[in-house]
């Protein structure tokens, strides 16, 4: 039974191998906008869950630990967008794939994505999806930066608070109670 189990068990979906991504050594900020725009005009047109409202931004882009990181709105989400720079946080990631990714917020599940000639590869985290709730552009690009800043600030660290010893036994009666002595 034991020879039988592993020709059995195929997963159903197999990730293909992930391509090697070259670092990007500028600001992809145009290139995310041809790639997300071109999306919007082919693949996504038409489509119900669109918010007509909102047009494709990017909103916030920035090297953060040596590799790029962009914060997008588009018709159908809010997301970050992950490429390589030659930094930490990328790892090539199969399509469809899911990495890890440690931000000073915390970490958060980025997935494998493939793109264009302009674009070959980058991961994403959505954020907000579908953004139909979302009044317009301004307020979708409101809420990224928000999101941004959110994301690249450390959670506050609660210092330690010293508890007291009671200086009194304290008492279970009602007089105790009504006096707020009762615990």
């Amino acid at each position: 039974m034991t020879t039988l189990l592993p020709s059995v068990r195929i997963p159903a979906l197999r990730l293909a191998i992930p391509q090697i991504a070259q670092p990007w050594v500028g600001d992809p900020r145009s290139a995310l906008m041809r790639h997300f725009r071109e999306v919007l005009e082919t693949r996504m047109s038409g489509l119900p869950f669109l918010n007509p409202a909102i047009n494709v931004a990017v909103v916030e882009c920035q090297s953060v630990a040596g590799d790029w990181l962009a914060g997008v709105v588009t018709p159908w989400s809010l997301q970050l967008v992950l490429l390589p720079g030659g930094g930490s946080l990328w790892h090539d990631t199969p399509v469809g794939g899911r990495q890890v990714v440690a931000l000073p917020a915390g970490e958060l599940v980025f997935i494998g994505d493939e793109g264009e000639a302009a674009l070959p590869a980058f991961q994403y985290c959505p954020l907000i999806t579908p953004v139909q709730h979302i009044a317009d552009s301004a307020t979708a690009m409101a809420i990224m930066r928000d999101a941004w800043v959110a994301m690249l600030t450390p959670p506050p660290t609660e210092p330690a608070t010293p508890v007291a010893a009671p200086s009194a036994p304290i008492s279970n009666s009602r007089r105790a109670f009504l006096r707020g002595a009762f615990r």
